[in-house]
């Protein structure tokens, strides 16, 4: 679910795999490399198994033909074990290997594209400022998209008379000391985001809704929208209820947390802090 429009109008969005192939080849390789040193320290032979009525026995065979192997004593049962994991670790390198090849193949083919064609959004960028507006994009450079994302226009939702006055670094009027933390950390890390930005809601009772999420926000590099609450009285019982059931409501309207919803909490004895902001946010936005 994207809850902008300018979001929406992007008919593809931006190419940038090379992170994510280059992070499973180093999970793929490492792995590799440690079940391959685990195998040369493995027991000879291999595994047994043997089952009559509910008595499981194990044997190790370890010579060529031999179809019956040694009986393997309850007080070695670590060798069986041991005798089972390497089975299964043989069969995983197998599967590591053919893995590895094909992301490395993977990997060299997306870098021989990039060198080899302009990226969408560049096409847009390397057009003549005259000529752009005539052109609706697939894809617009980070800026533009950025500047676009930026310039919505919006009511938030509105402060009465007894709420404190608590302003951000930005002059921005916020709700709680812990907003101003978690803006001036997305201000700071250059994350844009909308403060209370309207959105319709579909209820459980099917009828609809205006929320004023904290924060929308948005990951620059994947151009993907996030839903920011931080829930800051959850030892409040009657408090701790709502924010319940605001969650059940997101995820009817296809909002989770850790897919574009971000989650922070906090009680009267468990404040947060800048630092764990800043990881929540460098986590899900950067």
């Amino acid at each position: 679910m994207q809850f902008t429009k300018c979001i929406e109008n992007e008919q593809i969005s931006p190419f940038f795999l090379e992170s994510l192939i280059t992070a499973r080849l180093t999970e793929v390789s490492t792995l590799l490399e440690q079940k391959e040193n685990e195998l040369q320290n493995a027991p000879q032979g291999t595994l047994r198994i043997s089952k009559s009525g509910k008595t499981i026995q194990y044997y190790q065979i370890t010579k060529s033909g031999d179809t019956h192997g040694e009986y393997i004593p309850t007080k070695n049962y670590k060798l069986a074990k041991e005798l089972a994991q390497k089975d299964y670790d043989k069969r995983l390198t197998v599967t590591l290997k053919k893995e590895l090849k094909f992301l490395q193949n993977t990997l060299r083919s997306y870098r021989w594209l990039q060198k080899s064609v302009t990226p969408v959004a560049l096409i847009f960028e390397k057009l003549n400022k005259l000529r752009r507006p005539l052109i609706h994009p697939a894809s617009l450079p980070t800026e533009d998209f950025v500047k676009l994302w930026q310039s919505v226009q919006y009511s938030g939702k509105p402060f009465s008379e007894d709420d404190y006055e608590l302003y951000t670094s930005q002059k921005e009027r916020v709700r709680s000391k812990s907003e101003i933390i978690i803006a001036d950390t997305l201000y700071r890390l250059d994350i844009p985001y909308r403060y209370e930005y309207p959105l319709e809601i579909t209820t459980e009772k099917g009828t609809h809704r205006t929320f004023f999420p904290d924060f929308i926000c948005l990951n620059i590099r994947t151009r993907q929208e996030f839903i920011w609450e931080h829930f800051g009285k959850m030892d409040d019982a009657e408090y701790a209820t709502s924010a319940a059931q605001k969650l059940k409501v997101y995820e009817k309207n296809g909002i989770f947390p850790g897919k574009n919803l971000i989650i922070s909490l906090e009680t009267s004895t468990l404040p947060i802090n800048s630092m764990q902001v800043e990881k929540t946010a460098k986590q899900y936005l950067l």
